[in-house]
Formats: structure tokens, C-alpha cells, sequence
């Protein structure tokens, strides 16, 4: 009795854990989950009805009747609870519909325990399986074999279904699968034939087990799986890549390859064109053809958006660009339409010369062989990696550590240049813009922001300014001060992340600052995403009080396409417009400010140097004015100060 108590406890706990746990199929959790608590009340109801059994006190007759139909119908239940794991298992759900193979053997094992169990109600009252008599005892009766009956008529079912399609699993999950059908029949046959002792108990308790545990491991297999896999092509990721460079290095065969690292030019075109979910098509179809290529001894894996990754044998190296010259990819938008398109490819390279290199740094040094390769204006250009342009590498890697420890140690600063209303010469606003206190001296974006951008440490940046402002503005709260928004310029690179406006919500909130202070600012170029992320950020961020500008506008070939999908509070205008002062710039000019206020968009110029600028933009309309004209960015302190004084007399 001892043991079904502590076989009790442990199911439960093993639910307990099993809910608690991540898993990447929700699924096979919650039935797992279900198995365990039911194992659980089925030991408990066992452990009850031998602890109540010939106690004649009214609590030990309620208890035991209670116990014992537990028991029963549990034992049918647990039929359908297995046919669904071993569905998801073997088709990857469970269904009864038309095109779930085995449909009517399914259907007729839950039917078998519906059947089941509506007999055990039925005895509940009539005595057929069972009685218990006035000592509270209970006695078997003639029908008794047919409560045995429908679940070991349900396992054999669900052991066909298992036996034609074993070869849908791998041989240990078939051998996991068998045992959960086969001990609980066990236990059944030797419990009706050996009467004294929970021996059907504790086979499904034992199959439970198993399975709870296999299910542990085989989750484990998948998160190690799915992290050295990029999910949208089905290819190695970096990480994977790492691992499998130093098995080659362990071998003492790693300067027979080289690295190529590799982009598709203009994949954004595709994005755009076709949308992001066909996008990641043509990557898959793109990695699966082109894996085929490579040897069963070379790698391929893929990085980010469009790049990729070859570990390939020097002696590969031209046919491998051969056919990355000329690739066509076929494949079927999301309307049905049968295209193909042809994809060049620009290409960094690294043939490994010196077998101490580090994996990480086969990756940086075609990677940054690729950097170069992007600079050339034709879609197709390869770069080998020099002992010159590794010192160039060497030099940028040291810089790029040196912004990581900065953004550690909190060397970035915001400063703040204004937003003045042109026609009253009031403060309006502000933008914040980072800058960098590097031994001693400031050091602008133009000479950080690119290089964050590479290695994406530019989000952590975003994050961290915004932690700032939200300190500065509070502080200004404190003092009184009338304080205007100010808007924070995100990179694109954040989109990335779906949380990003819970994530500044939870920033702001925390801060205690009211959310109309901050305006979020993105560029209008963002080639990695289509415009449909852009939008449901911005959708995001309204709903969470938050107003949003696009900066840089008219910038891009996908001006008009932004406006009429993105619903923007608010546009500045492309520097590049101002600085120009031909008819035909002044006319574009002069459309998109009317067009974006007849829509309802407040309009701000940036990068304002000279008075006959401000004349003409208050011409087409455009009165709050960003730029040296007014003011250059200026720190916190400076800032406190300007708006204890929010008037510019100009």
C-alpha cells in the first residue's frame, strides 16, 4: 500500500513539473501533463480502496465506493489518453477528422472506452463487475471480465496502429510507445488472474513514468536540436557551425577548408515584392538545392536574414562560386502563382592557414571579407581575405569590444538637440541622440552607430538609452520643469524582437514618466523586414500610448507605400530636401508636406542650418524646425537649462 502511495505522489509531482516545464510542443504537454494526474488519482484511489476495505464506518463505505469507481473509469480513459500521445507522436496530432490515418481504429478506441465507461456507471449501481457487501468488501461478479475486456480491446487497437506505422519514429520512441501499451496490458492480465495486489496499477503507473520521462528527454533533444537550427530553412546556425569547425580542428583537418561567407544581393526586393513568409520560402528552397551541392564533408549553415555560411575544401572553392553565380530559384507565392527568380550572391572568404584560429574567428574573417564585398556596386563580387584586411579586421574587432565595454560601463550619453516652432520660437520638442565619452573625448554616431549595427549590440544600445532619457526627463519632473516629448530615434535591427513594445512600455512605466513624453523614432529603410512589421509595431505601440515618427522620409522607393500602410504621428523630412535648393527638390518638397497634412501627420524638418531654409519650409508649411539653425545637441545639464528658458529669440 506504501508503494501506491509513493507512486501516487510521484505522478503528481511528475504533472507538476511537466506543466511547469517549457516545452516547444504544447501538445504532448498537456497530455503528458493529463496521464501523470491521472496515474496519480488512479494509485491514490487504489491506495484508498485497500486502506477502506472491510471498515464498516460510513466515511470508510463512501471512500471505498468513491475509490472504486475512480478506478475503473480511469482505467478506460486511459485509452483515449494514450491514443492521443502516440497521434502526436507518429501524424503530430491528434484528430478524428477525415484525413487523421487510422480514423476509424481511433474511433473505435474511444468509442471502446465511452463503452467502458458507461458499464462501470452502470455497475456502480447494478452490480455487474462488482459488489461490495455490508462489511465493505468488495467481490467480483460474473461480468467481471468484460471491464477487462474494452481496455485491452482498445490497447490491441492502439498496438496496430503502432506496428504499421513504427517507422514514423525512431526505433527508442517505438520501443517507449510499445512498453506504454504492453505493461499496462500486463498488468491487467495478472491483476485478473492474481486478484490481491494493484499489479494493473502500478504497469500504467510504470507506462506513465516512461513516458514522462522520454518526453523529458526527448524535449531536451529538440531545444538542443532547434538551437543549432535556423528554423526558417531548416540549415546549422552559427552556433552549429562553431561545433562543427572545432570537430574538424580536433581531427587536425581544418586547413584543408576555407569559410565562405555569403549574401543574396537584393533580397529585400523579394521581401518587398512578394512578402516575408515567401521570402523564407525562397530561403528554404534556396539552402535545400544548394546543400546538395556541397560534400558530405562540407558545411552549410545559415546566419541571419539572407546570409549563409560554407565550410567547404580549398580545392571546391571556384566551383562552389561557379554555382553561386548562376542560382534560379522556383517556387509558389502566397496567391498560388508559380515564379522563379535568380539570385546573385557577393561572397567573403577565409582559407584557413593557421590551425590555432578560433571557430569564432573562421566566421569573423569571412564575415568581414563579406563586409568589404558589400562595398562593391556590383551584385556579384567576391572578396579573399589578406593578411592587409585582417589587420583592418583586427582593428575593427578591437573597436567593437571596446563599444561592448562601454556600453557596460555606461560611457553613452544622451544628448538632446530641440524642436522649435519656427512661428512662436518655443521649445516643442527634442530628439535624443547618443553620443560617446571615450577617454576624455566625444565621440559622435557617425563612427559608433555602423559598427553596432554589425554586430547588433546597437538594440542593447537603444534599450539603454532609453532607460537614460526616461532618468533625465524624470529628474526634470522633479524640478518642475515643463518638459515637451522627446522622441528616440530605434534602430531597425529591433524589429526583431516581437516584444520590443512591451519591452519600452515596461521601461517607461517603470520610470514613472507619463508615455506621451517619449516618441519612438524609426528610419524608413528597414530592407530586412516588409512593412507589415513595421506596421504592427507602431500598431503596438499606439495601443500602448506611445506616438511614433518616421524619420529620414522620402529617403527610400517605398516612401508612399509606408504612409499608406503605417499610421505615424509624425514625419521628418529627408535632410537631403532641405540641403537642396533646385525647383525640382523644392517641388517634391513642397507635395509630401501637403500630402502628409492632409492625412493628419505633423511634420518636423531636420538638419535646418540657414534662415532662407526656415522661410521656405514655413512657405510650404512646415513649422517646427530641427536643426543648427536653432541649436546643436547639447547634454543634460545644458537641456535643463534651455527649458527653464524654452524661447529662441531669432
Amino acid at each position: 500500500m506504501a508503494l501506491l502511495l509513493f507512486e501516487s505522489i510521484f505522478c503528481f509531482l511528475s504533472a507538476i513539473l511537466c506543466a511547469m516545464k517549457s516545452s516547444r510542443d504544447k501538445q504532448a504537454k498537456i497530455v503528458v501533463t493529463d496521464l501523470s494526474i491521472m496515474a496519480g488519482f488512479l494509485l491514490l484511489s487504489d491506495f484508498l480502496f485497500y486502506i477502506c476495505q472491510g471498515r464498516t464506518s460510513g466515511v470508510a463505505t463512501v471512500v471505498m465506493q468513491i475509490a472504486n469507481i475512480t478506478l475503473f473509469l480511469l482505467c478506460d480513459l486511459f485509452l483515449i489518453g494514450i491514443l492521443t500521445y502516440i497521434s502526436i507522436v507518429l501524424f503530430g496530432g491528434f484528430s478524428l477528422k477525415k484525413d487523421q490515418p487510422c480514423r476509424w481504429r481511433s474511433i473505435l478506441i474511444v468509442l471502446l472506452s465511452a463503452a467502458g465507461m458507461v458499464m462501470v456507471v452502470i455497475s456502480q449501481f447494478t452490480g455487474l463487475y462488482y459488489t461490495i457487501d455490508e462489511t465493505n468488501t468488495y467481490h467480483r461478479e460474473d461480468l467481471f471480465p468484460l471491464s477487462v475486456a474494452f481496455p485491452i480491446l482498445g490497447m490491441l487497437l492502439l498496438l496496430s496502429i503502432l506496428l504499421q506505422y513504427r517507422n514514423k519514429t525512431t526505433q527508442y520512441r517505438f520501443l517507449v510507445l510499445l512498453s506504454f501499451i504492453v505493461l499496462p496490458v500486463a498488468g491487467f492480465l495478472v491483476q485478473y488472474f492474481f486478484y490481491g495486489f494493484a499489479y494493473m496499477d502500478i504497469g500504467i503507473a510504470l507506462a506513465v513514468n516512461i513516458i514522462f520521462i522520454e518526453n523529458i528527454i526527448y524535449q531536451n533533444q529538440q531545444i538542443r536540436i532547434a538551437e543549432r537550427t535556423d528554423i526558417r530553412t531548416g540549415l546549422a546556425n552559427e552556433h552549429s557551425c562553431i561545433e562543427w569547425i572545432r570537430a574538424r580542428k580536433a581531427k587536425k583537418e581544418i586547413l584543408d577548408y576555407a569559410a565562405i561567407y555569403f549574401d543574396i544581393s537584393r533580397f529585400s526586393s523579394i521581401n518587398r515584392k512578394y512578402g516575408a513568409n515567401t521570402g523564407n520560402r525562397v530561403l528554404a528552397i534556396f539552402a535545400g538545392s544548394f546543400s546538395k551541392e556541397l560534400a558530405p564533408d562540407e558545411f552549410l549553415g545559415h546566419q541571419r536574414g539572407d546570409q549563409f555560411i560554407a565550410v567547404v575544401h580549398k580545392k571546391n572553392i571556384d566551383s562552389i562560386l561557379k554555382k553561386l553565380s548562376d542560382l534560379r530559384v522556383e517556387f509558389t507565392d502566397d496567391t498560388g502563382k508559380d515564379c522563379d527568380v535568380h539570385l546573385s550572391v557577393r561572397a567573403g572568404i577565409y582559407e584557413i592557414e593557421n590551425a590555432d584560429v578560433s571557430s569564432e574567428d573562421v566566421i569573423n574573417y569571412a564575415a568581414a571579407a563579406l563586409d568589404h564585398a558589400s562595398h562593391s556596386a556590383l551584385d556579384h563580387s567576391v572578396v579573399y581575405m589578406t593578411k592587409d584586411l585582417m589587420d583592418t579586421i583586427e582593428e575593427k574587432i578591437r573597436f567593437e569590444k571596446e563599444i561592448r565595454k562601454a556600453l557596460e560601463k555606461g560611457e553613452f550619453l544622451p544628448y538632446y538637440q530641440p524642436k522649435v516652432n519656427s512661428r512662436t520660437g518655443e521649445l516643442c520638442g527634442a530628439e535624443a541622440l547618443a553620443r560617446w565619452q571615450h577617454k576624455g573625448d566625444l565621440i559622435c554616431p557617425g563612427e559608433f552607430i555602423q559598427v553596432m549595427e554589425r554586430n547588433e549590440s546597437i538594440c542593447d544600445l537603444d534599450m539603454y538609452m532609453l532607460r537614460r532619457i526616461c532618468k533625465d526627463i524624470s529628474k526634470w519632473m522633479e524640478d518642475g520643469l515643463t518638459i515637451p516629448p522627446v522622441s528616440i530615434n530605434f534602430s531597425r535591427r529591433n524589429l526583431a524582437d516581437p516584444d520590443l513594445a512591451e519591452k519600452i512600455d515596461r521601461v517607461v512605466t517603470e520610470s514613472g514618466i507619463p508615455k506621451n513624453l517619449i516618441e519612438i523614432e524609426l528610419t524608413e529603410t528597414v530592407d530586412e523586414f516588409p512593412l507589415s512589421v513595421m506596421k504592427a509595431f507602431v500598431d503596438e505601440l499606439h495601443k500602448r500610448g506611445f506616438s511614433s515618427s518616421i524619420d529620414d522620409f522620402g529617403s527610400a522607393n517605398s516612401s508612399m507605400a509606408v504612409l499608406r500602410e503605417i499610421s505615424f504621428d509624425t514625419v521628418k523630412i529627408d535632410k537631403g530636401f532641405i540641403d537642396h535648393d533646385q525647383n525640382k527638390d523644392l517641388t517634391i518638397l513642397d507635395h509630401i508636406i501637403k500630402m502628409a497634412l492632409s492625412i493628419g501627420l505633423k511634420i518636423v524638418a531636420e538638419g535646418v542650418e540657414q534662415e532662407a531654409q526656415v522661410k521656405k519650409l514655413q512657405s510650404f508649411g512646415t513649422e517646427v524646425i530641427q536643426g543648427y539653425y536653432y541649436d546643436r545637441p547639447m547634454p543634460e545639464e545644458k537641456m535643463r537649462e534651455r527649458l527653464k528658458d524654452p524661447y529662441y529669440n531669432k
